[in-house]
Order: C-alpha cells, then structure tokens, then sequence
C-alpha cells in the first residue's frame, strides 16, 4: 500500500524537523518497532503465502481465500500495513508519524469496509458464514469446553 511508503518517509523526517517526539525511552521505541515489525512481516508473508499471485494481482476473482492466515484473520496484509505504519512511527519516535499511522489506520478500515461489501456482493451467502466465523483484524480467541 503506498501510504505505508508516505507514513515512513514522515516519520523519518518528522522526527529531524523540529517537531515533538513520543516520550518513549529509546530502547523501548525500538523493542515496539521490532516487535511490530516482526509480526507485520509475519503476517505479510502468510497472508501472501495462502493467497496465490493470481488473486493478488486482481486476474481471478471467482475464489474465496479461507485457508491458512485467513481462516484466523479476514485482511492479513492490510493488518499487516497497518503494523509496519506504527512500527516506522514508533521507532523513530514521531508523533507526526504516529498522527499518520493512525490516520492510515482509518483509510484502511475505510478501504476494507469498500472491500467487504465487494466479497459480500461476489460470494454471498458463503462470505457471510466466513465473515461470522472470522474476525476482521484480531483472531477469535478458542474457547475451550469442559466435558459434562
């Protein structure tokens, strides 16, 4: 997505211009960075994995992804934007880029929520059982029975 290129060149420069840093301790910034780098990765390179090139590129859309990642997550590569936007902010401490993240944040609900009413058009009643067995972003947490 190109506004992650937009909210890491922000905060980059941000952070020399002048402008308030986070008060974060630098190894703290950089701890969060890493850790929100990892799992933005992560989830970039799963969510690639389960969907093939073909649907990515927009030349097939007649199949409905729900294996891997995505039986977990509905938009693993949007979270995963949206992860390295607030990675980049955080480490390098920029409120402006944190501004910025949290405004890509809002564009990207805004996009996957174009996006969802599209599946639901495409796929009814199959995205509908999908979408209320799978959450958007956060995982359902298992809950486990006890025996009677």
């Amino acid at each position: 997505m190109p506004w992650l290129i937009v909210v890491i060149i922000a905060s980059f420069f941000a952070d020399r211009s002048g402008l308030p840093s986070l008060p974060l301790p630098e190894w703290l910034s950089y701890l969060t960075c890493a850790l929100l780098a990892v799992l933005g990765i992560s989830l970039l390179v799963l969510g690639m994995k389960a969907c093939p090139l073909r649907i990515l590129s927009g030349r097939d859309k007649s199949v409905l992804i729900t294996k891997g990642i995505y039986s977990y997550i509905r938009h693993p590569i949007c979270l995963s934007c949206i992860l390295l936007a607030f990675s980049a902010a955080i480490g390098f401490r920029s409120t402006f880029g944190l501004s910025i993240a949290i405004l890509a944040l809002i564009i990207a609900y805004v996009h996957v929520s174009f996006e969802e009413r599209e599946l639901e058009r495409r796929f009814g009643r199959a995205y509908r059982e999908y979408r209320s067995r799978v959450r958007m972003f956060v995982p359902k947490r298992k809950t486990t029975r006890t025996p009677e």
